[in-house]
């Protein structure tokens, strides 16, 4: 089978907001060095843009949050994160993060988004290459299953208009660099449209709760399948998480960065579980002066 890596494109894309902006900084220093040939779309709210202007260059945009929004939905003033509309209840910073991140299928023109957060930061050299299964994307598809997984599984099949009782069970598409087809996550809109006969931004944002990758990796999964779509199933671990161990000194951030898998190009640290960044960072470029080779 042709590789489709030569019909593919990329691009990194991150929301951010004032306070993680140190955070943001380190992983668009890492990216610079480690994903020379990736696009990176920061989104930021309009009332940060110009904390976030200096991280602006060639191949480093910024997507302003109410641009993509559109006007229907306004921000209350301060930092609680609440935003109301004539048409919703009022909605939570953290679903209109994920209404972000879907509404950004429209306003890129690469074919493959990979969304990583501001706590992320690239260890190794990255490309498209270490996306690919079997010349697909990879999508995050794997056994793990807690109550939120559950919860967002079957919410996602109520919003998808997919019968419960033929659910091919629950899989877990939550993770730390999840990565999206541009035209299945239009697509997916689309449907969601058509099943409620509203805009899709307004039927999630009625929702309490929801997953933004529940949602896509059921779309795909489920209701169109695999062999439809540019996606594979994969539970490979691109990503190194520190949950529930703070990183506060220097000899336990180096030690968390050396023992990165072999297939592991970034690691995440929790932006609220006290981790030090100093060290971190340090731990990092540390690691950067030693030459590593790119996963194929």
């Amino acid at each position: 089978m042709l590789d489709r890596m030569d019909s593919n494109s990329f691009a990194i894309v991150t929301p951010s907001f004032l306070p993680d902006i140190e955070r943001c900084a380190f992983l668009a220093e890492s990216i610079d060095r480690n994903a020379i040939d990736m696009m990176h779309y920061l989104i930021i709210d309009r009332r940060d843009v110009q904390h976030f202007r200096f991280l602006e260059s060639a191949r480093r945009k910024i997507l302003i949050s109410e641009d993509l929004i559109g006007r229907w939905l306004t921000r209350l003033p301060g930092r609680r994160g609440w935003w109301v509309s004539l048409r919703t209840p009022p909605v939570r910073g953290w679903i209109l993060q994920q209404l972000l991140k879907i509404s950004v299928a429209t306003e890129v023109t690469e074919t493959t988004l990979i969304f990583c957060d501001s706590d992320t930061a690239f260890v190794r050299p990255f490309s498209g290459a270490n996306l690919m299964i079997d010349g697909r994307i990879g999508l995050l598809d794997v056994a793990f299953q807690n109550r939120d997984i559950v919860r967002w599984a079957r919410i996602s099949r109520k919003i998808l208009g997919l019968p419960m009782e033929n659910a091919s069970g629950d899989r877990g598409h939550v993770g730390n660099m999840i990565c999206w087809d541009r035209a299945t996550a239009i697509a997916m809109r689309e449907h969601i449209a058509r099943v409620h006969r509203l805009p899709w931004q307004i039927v999630l944002a009625r929702c309490p709760t929801f997953s933004e990758y529940m949602l896509y990796g059921t779309f795909v999964r489920e209701f169109l399948g695999y062999d439809a779509t540019n996606h594979a199933p994969s539970d490979r671990p691109l990503v190194k998480a520190n949950w529930g161990q703070p990183i506060c000194d220097g000899p336990s951030a180096s030690q968390f960065v050396s023992a990165i898998a072999p297939e592991a190009v970034a690691i995440m640290i929790h932006s609220k579980d006290g981790s030090n960044l100093h060290h971190v960072r340090d731990a990092v470029r540390q690691r950067w002066s030693v030459k590593t080779p790119a996963m194929t």
